[in-house]
């Protein structure tokens, strides 16, 4: 029989991300890390509008639908984008990843049954934006039990 270590709740909140990010993977969805990659998501946009302002030729909807960052936003068209990063402003901290199947959504991971009033406000709005959203829930143990095996040899 081996120890056992008690999981802190940030190695819970880690354990929770990578099984929701295994299992996007498995359907073969496209998902970003939310908590990981927001900024990198607002500094596209503000760079997005950086080439639109230097170059004004193309349009807008051009810079978003032909940048490569558009993996990381999933993105079509410059007002999309806008509100996006709007919301994301507003509401990014309570959803964990950006998640494309056949339509956009945000996703919580989460090992608890009830969200808090201000996840279900971030919820609400983004519904109202026609973004889909999941909780994916997952139960997470307390403890790991281990072993920790010595294998002798050297000097």
């Amino acid at each position: 029989m081996g120890d056992i270590v008690k999981l802190e709740q940030e190695d819970r909140d880690a354990i929770i991300t990578i099984v929701a990010a295994r299992y996007f993977s498995d359907q073969k969805w496209k998902w970003v890390n939310l908590r990981r990659d927001m900024d990198r998501i607002i500094e596209a946009y503000e760079e997005l509008n950086q080439q639109y302002i230097e170059y004004p030729y193309m349009s807008r909807d051009w810079y978003v639908a032909n940048s490569v960052t558009k993996n990381i936003h999933m993105c079509d068209t410059w007002n999309e984008l806008k509100n996006f990063v709007d919301f994301l402003k507003a509401y990014g901290s309570y959803f964990d990843f950006l998640v494309k199947s056949d339509k956009k959504s945000l996703c919580i991971a989460s090992e608890k049954d009830e969200l808090s009033v201000e996840h279900k406000r971030a919820i609400s709005e983004a519904r109202n934006m026609r973004c889909n959203v999941f909780i994916f829930r997952a139960c997470i143990p307390d403890s790991i039990e281990f072993e920790l095996l010595q294998i002798g040899g050297g000097m």
